[in-house]
């Protein structure tokens, strides 16, 4: 009896050593998504306000603009950025319950994240999820209320990862097309750029000629000026780290489901994953 125990305990431990750093990593990438997913809501929100005040500012600079010829949100448009919203709040959702599963948090918090998610995921994808994918939040809802092993754990990450890699991947490809400058302005990115450059040259160019009758002109052509420079740097300094961001979230959900299947992933990768979000964050309070 003796022996067997100590066989048993010595499995206990290579599944441990096995499974931990896995987890760590499913952590980090897990903050990393989560705090990505928060940054996209807020960015195509603000990319929404500025083209509506960029263009605002358009028509009162252009004074032969007619109300005809005025532009508003396009593509930015409520229904277009709630879409947009609602996949970075899957993302969000989804990076928030695999950091829970990878910690010791046995509480209902783990039950209401996996309720959460499920329901954003369906809203995201218009449509219930599979039976795989059911499956594995069943799981987890189930495992809450019984011992949270860890082989029950390690079970639940490796569902979730596995069930939902192709879903991950659909909404990163979504949002990826916004957040690349194009030259038909379709998407949310290079709209926003575009409504920049229109505003930037025709205030730089009524600054220049000094076409302005009285200092309240003066100020409003400036107020443009100054909106659409900032708005440029955005689209420089967050825009293009945003799309490289999320274009490593792809490689890094990648290396998260090889880590799953094969017990053990590229930890190099999800870390810099990880330092790439925080310098994006600090990146974004310098430029409200």
């Amino acid at each position: 009896m003796k022996y067997i125990l100590c066989i048993c305990f010595c499995l206990m431990l290579t599944a441990c050593a096995t499974t931990a750093p896995q987890r760590d990593a499913t952590a980090i990438f897990g903050l990393a998504t989560d705090r990505i997913g928060r940054m996209g809501e807020d960015e195509f929100a603000t990319i929404r306000r500025g083209i509506i005040t960029m263009n605002k500012f358009q028509a009162l600079l252009e004074t032969s603009t007619t109300s005809p010829k005025l532009a508003y949100d396009a593509p930015a448009t409520p229904l277009a950025t709630a879409e947009r919203i609602s996949a970075c709040k899957t993302l969000r959702m989804y990076g928030d319950l695999l950091m829970r599963l990878a910690s010791d948090d046995r509480t209902q918090f783990v039950h209401r994240a996996a309720i959460v998610f499920m329901d954003s995921a369906g809203e995201s994808l218009g449509k219930p999820l599979d039976d795989r994918q059911q499956a594995a939040i069943d799981y987890v809802i189930k495992g809450v209320a019984r011992i949270w092993t860890e082989k029950r754990k390690t079970e639940s990450i490796r569902n979730v990862v596995l069930a939902f890699e192709g879903t991950v991947n659909t909404l990163t490809d979504r949002i990826l097309l916004d957040l690349t400058i194009n030259d038909s302005g379709a998407g949310f990115l290079s709209a926003y750029d575009q409504a920049a450059r229109r505003l930037q040259a025709l205030a730089d160019s009524k600054l220049d000629r000094k076409d302005y009758q009285n200092l309240d002109e003066r100020k409003r052509i400036l107020d443009a000026c100054y909106m659409a420079r900032k708005a440029g740097l955005r689209v420089t300094a967050i825009g293009q780290r945003m799309h490289s961001a999320v274009a490593t979230l792809k490689l890094a959900n990648a290396e998260i489901v090889s880590g799953v299947r094969k017990g053990g992933c590229d930890p190099l990768l999800i870390k810099k994953y990880g330092r790439m979000i925080q310098h994006l964050a600090n990146l974004k309070e310098m430029l409200p």
